[in-house]
């Protein structure tokens, strides 16, 4: 008799920890901001696991606690996706049947493609970190108090980098800054029927980031279109003399841009991804009358490299794109 009152306590004390950790379990399942495909996909796994313990019941509350730990710093990971992000992925992943992985041309660094987007999708590995001021004016508060002795330098115009013809390997002297030269009416200068006097085109807005570069801490400041900035933040705490910010760019190599133009900016992400800064990027756009979802990644190092792509002039072109990855997804308009 008491050995079957102590198998039936036994018994009791694991159906209740199997119950509460059941419940813990569905209560983060439910509490993500978006279940995707792949969460689904190892859910089932883990139900399956669950299953082949039988009645092996320290099998059973050992998978619960894995699942657990597992899914809850995937939760808590996609809890820094923005609200845009996941209605993307969400658009993607319900409406799509093809999602095309673009392989990079150049070597990828330590990224596997198909890691990193098992991952993404999974909310697993990654973080995608706040924006420091998200579209503020320039002559903000905020602005200034985030740039500091940086803020006089003028930041808000747009300034492109030009790679010279002799620079298709690379070389380092050959690339030169310029601002972005508009007429009145805003139409770029070297378009415009209108002679005389040509104005500098100014952000209305400015976005900035935190990003590790080379092992630094910048500022990486984004406008509505065009080049991105990189600060070195320790620069910025301290006065500067030279204001003229072409000369600064030129001199100093605590203040780095871009080569390559970005559009809607308010799209654009620093992510870490295991211990590294990338750069995430999401955009729609239509291509014969249906909409394309595109998500890819930089590499924040090669965005700021002086040569954004290599090409030779002869016939065929051919083309070494940034480090990136690219997930393609083409949603076709239903027929009337």
């Amino acid at each position: 008799m008491f050995k079957i009152l102590m198998i039936l306590l036994i018994t009791n004390i694991y159906s209740y920890q199997i119950n509460k950790l059941k419940i813990e379990l569905d209560s983060i399942y439910k509490n993500f901001p978006y279940i995707t495909k792949e969460i689904k996909q190892d859910q089932d796994e883990f139900l399956k696991s669950i299953s082949d313990c039988k009645d092996d019941n320290n099998c059973i509350i050992n998978s619960y606690k894995a699942r657990i730990k597992e899914l809850s710093i995937s939760l808590e990971n996609s809890k820094t996706y923005p609200k845009e992000l996941i209605e993307h992925i969400k658009v993607i992943q319900e409406n799509s049947t093809d999602c095309y992985k673009r392989k990079c041309t150049v070597d990828c660094e330590e990224i596997s493609i198909n890691n990193f987007w098992q991952n993404f999708f999974r909310y697993k590995d990654i973080k995608i970190k706040p924006k420091i001021v998200d579209t503020k004016p320039y002559s903000s508060q905020e602005v200034k108090d985030t740039l500091k002795y940086c803020w006089d330098l003028g930041l808000d115009r747009k300034v492109y980098k030009d790679i010279g013809r002799d620079n298709i390997y690379g070389v380092d002297n050959d690339v030169s800054y310029s601002f972005y030269e508009v007429d009145k009416n805003g139409e770029l200068y070297f378009a415009s029927k209108i002679k005389g006097k040509k104005y500098i085109k100014k952000h209305k807005n400015i976005t900035i980031s935190d990003v590790v570069l080379d092992d630094k801490n910048y500022l990486a400041l984004l406008g509505e279109i065009g080049n991105i900035l990189f600060i070195e933040k320790d620069f910025c705490n301290h006065p500067i003399k030279n204001k003229n910010l072409l000369d600064v760019i030129k001199k100093s190599n605590r203040i780095k841009i871009s080569t390559d133009f970005h559009e809607l900016t308010q799209r654009i992400f620093t992510i870490n991804y295991k211990e590294r800064d990338y750069f995430l990027v999401y955009k729609i756009y239509y291509y014969n009358t249906y909409p394309t979802y595109e998500i890819y990644i930089h590499s924040i190092a090669n965005i700021v490299s002086n040569a954004y792509y290599l090409y030779t002039r002869a016939y065929p072109y051919t083309f070494t794109e940034l480090k990136s990855l690219h997930c393609e997804i083409n949603l076709k308009k239903e027929k009337k």
